[in-house]
């Protein structure tokens, strides 16, 4: 009885003890083939893990990106809201020394004429450019407005997108899991 010893652990051996008839020969042959096909079938999910694992990290590093550009957005849009209100301040404080300045010129006016030509003149000095300010200012709050919705929508959009793709890799998981464990009892 000839029986050659494995020197690996992959290796089976290939020398069999003789037999009176072809029927066990078959069946090693049978059996290497369905050991080589099994470790295709390992080879391949192997594969797929690691694709599905380097998938898994590149979104996970664009999440990532993408939360840390909502973060500097929201600085920023923090920052600018602090701008006009510090703008908004100062405008306040131009309006409160023009109204003093109003009040000045109203006791130097004799003639109540004079006087409400005086006060149109002003309030049209004032209210003009400060409508223009507040307009502008309103147009560029509406703007950051829309720019941080926008970033809001595509974090989400991102975040639920990441959300179905996790179930959907948990889902292929499990039935390529299923269908191994099916593969490995029969």
């Amino acid at each position: 009885m000839v029986v050659s010893s494995p020197t690996n652990m992959d290796t089976f051996p290939t020398n069999f003890p003789p037999s009176g008839d072809n029927g066990l020969t078959s069946s090693q042959t049978e059996f290497q083939k369905m050991l080589i096909d099994e470790r295709l079938r390992c080879d391949h999910h192997k594969t797929n893990y690691q694709t599905l694992k380097a998938e898994h990290t590149r979104l996970q590093d664009e999440y990532m990106k993408s939360q840390n550009e909502l973060k500097r957005l929201l600085i920023e849009k923090q920052s600018n809201q602090e701008k006009l209100q510090l703008l908004l301040e100062e405008l306040r404080g131009e309006l409160v020394e023009k109204t003093k300045d109003l009040e000045e010129m109203k006791m130097q006016v004799l003639t109540p004429q004079k006087l409400e030509l005086l006060r149109a003149q002003i309030q049209q000095e004032l209210e003009t450019p400060m409508r223009e300010r507040f307009r502008d200012l309103d147009e560029e709050v509406e703007k950051y407005r829309a720019e941080y919705n926008k970033l809001r929508y595509e974090h989400t959009f991102l975040k639920s997108e990441f959300e179905h793709q996790k179930e959907e890799f948990a889902r292929i998981l499990g039935e390529e899991k299923i269908k191994y464990e099916s593969e490995v009892s029969d």
